[in-house]
């Protein structure tokens, strides 16, 4: 797999607030992504995310699908100087 582009936790949140609007049930008006965290990088990536919880309309299920592709797509760029050492 090629390289994972560099991005900052809130462009990537825009980015998966959209697709996850784009492909969650119309019918769901309480499911929200949040805001994305860096974790310590594993072989999938550096960052996660709070899944929505079990709504009934199986947006959780969707919302793991898109964090799934995006995570083998993007990596948090670090917040501050500290954590670029």
């Amino acid at each position: 797999m090629g390289t994972k582009r560099s991005i900052t936790a809130a462009d990537l949140f825009v980015l998966l607030d959209r697709e996850f609007r784009r492909r969650k049930s119309r019918d769901c008006a309480s499911c929200v992504v949040q805001l994305p965290y860096r974790v310590r990088e594993d072989n999938v990536s550096n960052w996660e995310v709070v899944t929505p919880a079990a709504c009934g309309e199986g947006c959780n299920e969707v919302f793991e699908e898109v964090v799934r592709e995006f995570q083998g797509l993007y990596a948090l760029k670090p917040s501050n100087a500290s954590e670029r050492a």
